[in-house]
C-alpha cells in the first residue's frame, strides 16, 4: 500500500495507485523534477504536498494539500484568507508542472502523470485540514458565538474554493482525518 507522511500525518494509497510527494524535500519524495526544473527556475511557484492519480476506469487525478494546526499558535479560520490563496495558487501550480513533466517524459512522476491529457480524467484539489479538538460543548450564549465563529470562515473558504475552482475545471473538496469518505478510496492516519 503506498504511503505518504507530510507533517504529523500519513496518507494512505490503495495498491495500483500512482502516488508521489510532489513538493518534498528527498530523492525519494519523486520531488525532483519540482525542485530543478520548476521551483528553482522559476519565481513564486508552489506545489501541492501529495499528487495522486487513481487507476482506470476510476480516472481521477488528487492534487492534495495538508494543512496541520493542531499544535499550531495559528489557526485555520484566522488563514482562511490566506489558505484560499495558497490552495488556488498550488493547484494550478502542480498541474502545470505535471504537465511539463509529462511532455518532457520525466521517468520520476511518470505514475501520476501518464494520463494527464485524457479528456475524462477529473482533477481533484484536496484540502486535508486537520484542527485542534472541539474540547467541551459551549453553554453560555458568548461561548457559542465563539465556537461558531471559526466555523463560519471554514465553510466560507470551502464555498470560495468551490465556486473558484469548479470555474476552472477542478473539483474541490475539504476534508480532515474526522471526515472522510468511502468514495475517496484512500485514508489518512494521525501520529
Amino acid at each position: 500500500m503506498p504511503t505518504k507522511r507530510e507533517k504529523g500525518i500519513w496518507l494512505d494509497f490503495p495498491e495500483g495507485w500512482g502516488v508521489v510527494k510532489y513538493d518534498g524535500d528527498s530523492q525519494t519524495d519523486n520531488a525532483g523534477f519540482y525542485r530543478a526544473k520548476i521551483e528553482h527556475q522559476v519565481q513564486h511557484v508552489r506545489g501541492v504536498d501529495v499528487v495522486s492519480l487513481t487507476p482506470t476506469p476510476d480516472n481521477r487525478l488528487l492534487l492534495i494539500e495538508v494543512k496541520d494546526y493542531r499544535e499550531s499558535a495559528s489557526s485555520a479560520d484566522k488563514e482562511a484568507k490566506k489558505l484560499r490563496q495558497t490552495v488556488i495558487q498550488k493547484a494550478l501550480n502542480t498541474v502545470s508542472g505535471l504537465f511539463a513533466a509529462a511532455r518532457t517524459g520525466d521517468p520520476e512522476l511518470r505514475e501520476v502523470t501518464e494520463r494527464i491529457c485524457s479528456s475524462g480524467l477529473a482533477i481533484e484539489v484536496i484540502l486535508l485540514l486537520e484542527q485542534p479538538s472541539p474540547g467541551p460543548p459551549p453553554i453560555t450564549t458568548a461561548q457559542k458565538f465563539r465556537k461558531q465563529n471559526p466555523q463560519t470562515a471554514i465553510n466560507d473558504l470551502r464555498l470560495e474554493l468551490t465556486s473558484v475552482l469548479s470555474g476552472l475545471g477542478f473539483d474541490f473538496y475539504l476534508r480532515s482525518s474526522s471526515t472522510m469518505q468511502v468514495r475517496d478510496g484512500w485514508g489518512v492516519r494521525l501520529i
